[in-house]
């Protein structure tokens, strides 16, 4: 039998659970495209050059037949770290904005699995500017849905649910509140962080 619906805003067992899984998804995700600003950036992995041999349009198997201006392309290639301790002649680079002709060197980062964070990168990272800026903005991108849930959390609507003219009533309804303090707050931190701090970052770590 279904439990009944929480007139008081408070959150059941599983509902908070759940929150915290969707936060913890958020935050690993976040994660993920911070530690690979930070390869890009030359402070994780192993430095050294990738030489182009081939690349491809990737393809996703939803958006095949997208119009999407600004394609993405996979390269396969020749790395060698500067020390010449790390060969790989099956490097593979992903999600890369430009299609490299063959013989493009490019300085790269490789994943040795030394770094505590080395869970996190993949294996070869292309360090620039471009990429760092691209992979911070992913990092804070991914935290723009944290203010949606805190909202949810701390007004009870994600164990209430409710139509979109519902919830629009309920966000109403904290004016003046802490919720919608804390909600603004958090968004707007989060989107200057994905406009203004990772553009900075770019210039500034660029190597």
């Amino acid at each position: 039998m279904p439990s009944p619906t929480r007139a008081n805003g408070k959150l059941s067992f599983g509902t908070r659970c759940a929150l915290l899984s969707l936060f913890a998804m958020l935050f690993l995700a976040s994660a993920m495209f911070a530690v690979k600003g930070l390869a890009a950036a030359g402070f994780t992995g192993t430095h050294g050059t990738f030489t182009i041999k081939e690349c491809a349009q990737h393809h996703h198997t939803s958006s095949r037949h997208s119009t999407k201006s600004s394609p993405e392309y996979d390269c396969t290639g020749h790395f060698r770290s500067d020390d010449g301790k790390a060969v790989d002649d099956d490097a593979s680079l992903s999600g890369l904005d430009i299609r490299y002709t063959a013989g493009t060197r490019l300085p790269a980062q490789a994943n040795t699995g030394t770094s505590a964070v080395g869970f996190l990168m993949p294996d070869y990272a292309l360090t620039s500017r471009g990429e760092i800026t691209k992979n911070f903005m992913g990092a804070f991108g991914f935290l723009l849905f944290a203010p949606f849930l805190l909202f949810g959390w701390l007004t009870g609507t994600a164990e209430t649910g409710g139509t979109f003219r519902q919830v629009r009533e309920k966000w109403r309804a904290t004016a003046g509140t802490r919720t919608r303090t804390l909600v603004l707050t958090s968004g707007g931190v989060i989107l200057f962080g994905t406009l203004v701090v990772s553009p900075v970052l770019g210039v500034v770590l660029a190597p």
